[in-house]
């Protein structure tokens, strides 16, 4: 999956400190991410000290900034990014958009008003005047793998969206309710069906969507009594591994892996 950037190691521990030469500067314009012609990053060097750099994360010895670009780049739509051929290049633009985003949407203290500013010893944004402190917002949500008694597997279309690819049942966790309770729910707003034997696969950042999405597998206690929600949904239906193979959507994401695991019947442990 996208964060998978093996042998490349990520450190998220908050120590900001004065840019390196030869520290990587990451920069967005319209929705995507600037990257010089080899999609490779900018440095530090090459970029110049007359810009201000915010510190974002460390990916092995390198030293991630936000900052602004104005050499010649290529441009790659924020959407794109997972398609790279690199997940290290992608998880690394990807991850730090999520921040850019989250400093752009909390620049001034929703209590009072004043201006936001960084934390000097943690992830945050802190107003100076009434102390209110936000952190990056992370939204928790659940792929749900729905398997029936045939040892099928629930795919599902997306009724209001450019994708088009089968996907599996998900959504967000709301106020007050367990993950497990997430999974119960969805399934059942979304397709009508009660599911039961709920079995937890794997987590993956996913920054897109400023999410942390949680895989499960359950069973389906009523096969046989699909009811779509037409305003979430364009189809909801059972299909064999067999037929899913022939349309695997890409690994990169929570939602290929698990269909990838039950085309090789490798689903439930």
């Amino acid at each position: 999956m996208i964060q998978d950037i093996f042998p490349h190691v990520y450190h998220n521990e908050y120590h900001p400190h004065e840019p390196l030469d030869t520290d990587y500067v990451l920069s967005y314009e319209n929705n995507s991410a600037i990257l010089k012609s080899d999609l490779s990053f900018f440095q530090i060097k090459e970029v110049g000290r007359n810009t201000s750099y915010t510190y974002l994360f460390e990916i092995d010895d390198r030293t991630f900034y936000l900052g602004e670009i104005h050499l010649p780049h290529q441009s790659i739509p924020i959407f794109e990014l997972r398609y790279l051929e690199n997940s290290y290049i992608s998880f690394a633009c990807l991850t730090g958009w999520q921040l850019h985003q989250w400093l752009i949407e909390n620049q001034y203290c929703g209590k009072c008003g004043r201006k936001m500013k960084l934390d000097t010893y943690e992830r945050a944004l802190r107003c100076e005047a009434c102390n209110q402190v936000i952190y990056p917002r992370i939204n928790p949500a659940v792929i749900v793998g729905v398997i029936n008694d045939n040892d099928e597997i629930l795919v599902t279309k997306y009724a209001h969206s450019a994708y088009k690819n089968y996907a599996l049942v998900a959504g967000f966790a709301e106020i007050g309710e367990t993950i497990e309770q997430t999974i119960i729910r969805e399934v059942k707003e979304e397709t009508g069906l009660d599911v039961d034997h709920i079995q937890y696969y794997k987590s993956q950042p996913w920054s897109l969507s400023g999410t942390l999405l949680f895989g499960f597998w359950c069973r389906a206690k009523n096969p046989h009594q699909i009811i779509i929600d037409k305003k979430e949904l364009s189809i909801a239906q059972w299909i064999t591994r067999e037929e899913l193979a022939k349309q695997l959507p890409s690994p990169v994401a929570l939602t290929g892996e698990m269909m990838l695991k039950f085309v090789k019947g490798e689903h439930f442990q």
